[in-house]
């Protein structure tokens, strides 16, 4: 995983490597879009030490990770960040994500909490979703009446 640091006044860019693991779908709580942000969320593979699918939080503030494996056969999709109600931290609220059971030929979907990974809630699809579906959280509130 890498960082790109953009100084808007020289148009420099700066490139960091933050760790080794082979990730994808990277995101972020969309509060803190195109600012400052201590904690991103993504896929990582197998490689890289890592056997099998697993979620990933990262802390670029410590440099720490927290991984979340999935199990054999099981590929999780990106994680969606969905704040809590009332949220006062970056790190406050879900991640959802469908996971994808490649042996069973099932999907569910995970409510993670976002600070620890911790499952809050598991729901079963009624088909499996192909893996790499792509999906976002908007608030009730945000939609058209």
């Amino acid at each position: 995983m890498y960082r790109w640091l953009i100084d808007p006044a020289t148009g420099k860019v700066t490139t960091e490597s933050l760790n080794d693991l082979a990730t994808e779908f990277p995101s972020i709580n969309d509060a803190h879009t195109g600012s400052a942000h201590r904690y991103s969320y993504a896929i990582a593979f197998p490689g890289a030490g890592l056997s099998g699918y697993h979620t990933v939080k990262f802390d670029t503030l410590t440099g720490k990770e927290k991984l979340l494996a999935h199990g054999e056969g099981r590929m999780p999709g990106e994680a969606v960040f969905a704040p809590a109600e009332g949220a006062t931290g970056e790190d406050d609220g879900y991640l959802l994500t469908i996971v994808s059971d490649l042996t069973a030929d099932a999907s569910e979907l995970l409510v993670l909490d976002a600070s620890d990974l911790s499952t809050v809630a598991a729901v079963e699809l009624p088909r499996r979703v192909p893996a790499g579906i792509h999906g976002h959280w908007i608030p009730d509130a945000e939609l058209p009446a």
